[in-house]
């Protein structure tokens, strides 16, 4: 007999996790249909694929609309009419799209691809250089192929996934990730490897525009002017290994095609302890996502509930409609 649940079901009589199971034996081989199809066509029909695609979830996803459109309000104001705001999420919808199917797209002949569709702008012998480095980005352009393409140049670099419910789909997908070299380190004990990985002189790739609960190590920050939570694993990466930050995005072109941009890089040997106490760097790491966000808005994932933790004392009206207070064991 299984070993019940926390909340006291049995995991073989639980309908939930019946279903679960029912929907994992469906979604894998279609995944993995789908992958094999992707791969295989033109690069156009996947542009235009994704454009139609992106449409179809933005007409059918009210309630993604709702947090994007909240998400929106809240960064632009008054300073963007309803129509573009609806474009930018429209646009935004098409270019996850994009993200999902080139996951699978550029996993046949990745490095010829890579070489193909890739274009670096100014600035890229700092990321092909032979040092530690820590390269942000973050849920903006395709934060997905920067890692894959970089490995695909011999340089040597890890990245941090979240693991999917599905075991068979994330193994499905990180052998995609790691096609071109690159290594992916599991969420549990990550910091540990990455430590190991920068000390080695290779460069591992993060991205901190996601919520990081106060237990996880997370803190609360300024991000368009409204706290939300932070990850602040790269002070303490930068802190304890002095390798350099560089900043980094990945955007599409119209083309088909993607730019590699390298928008800045910090020098980490400077850091003091007083500045990883006081979350200096953290702050400042915010400040450059803000300012990418402001120049390609329709390139970010308005969809993500980024504000979604309300900080202790704050009033609530100040956030977005999905804002939740912190529970006791989030803090």
């Amino acid at each position: 007999m299984e070993d019940p649940t926390p909340d006291g079901k049995n995991i073989v009589t639980d309908p939930r996790h019946r279903l679960r199971q029912i929907r994992q034996v469906f979604e894998t081989p279609l995944v993995k249909a789908g992958a094999f199809l992707i791969s295989r066509l033109p690069r156009g029909v996947v542009v235009r694929l994704a454009q139609g695609l992106g449409a179809v979830a933005y007409a059918i996803s009210p309630k993604l609309r709702r947090v994007g459109r909240a998400n929106l309000d809240l960064v632009f104001g008054s300073e963007r009419t309803d129509q573009e705001k609806r474009r930018i999420l429209r646009k935004s919808f098409e270019n996850f799209s994009l993200v999902l199917l080139d996951l699978f797209w550029f996993s046949r002949n990745p490095r010829e691809r890579i070489l193909k569709y890739m274009r670096y702008g100014e600035n890229a012998d700092w990321l092909f250089c032979k040092k530690a480095q820590i390269c942000l980005t973050g849920h903006m352009g395709n934060w997905e192929l920067g890692g894959r393409a970089v490995s695909s140049r011999g340089t040597p670099l890890a990245s941090v996934a979240l693991p999917l419910k599905n075991a068979a789909v994330d193994a499905l997908l990180n052998q995609a990730r790691e096609s071109t070299g690159q290594t992916v380190i599991p969420r549990q004990g990550a910091v540990k490897a990455m430590l190991k990985f920068l000390r080695q002189g290779g460069k591992v790739a993060m991205l901190l525009d996601h919520n990081t609960l106060p237990s996880e190590g997370g803190v609360f920050l300024d991000f368009f002017g409204l706290p939300a939570t932070v990850s602040v694993s790269t002070e303490a990466l930068a802190f304890r290994t002095k390798a350099e930050i560089l900043f980094v995005f990945c955007m599409p072109c119209k083309d088909g095609s993607y730019l590699t941009q390298i928008s800045g890089r910090m020098d980490a040997s400077t850091l003091s302890e007083a500045s990883d106490r006081d979350r200096a760097l953290t702050q400042h790491i915010t400040r450059v996502y803000e300012k990418a966000i402001r120049q390609y808005p329709e390139q970010w994932l308005w969809t993500y509930k980024r504000w979604k933790y309300i900080r202790p004392g704050d009033d609530p009206a100040r956030y977005p409609f999905y804002a939740k207070p912190l529970k006791d064991h989030q803090l």
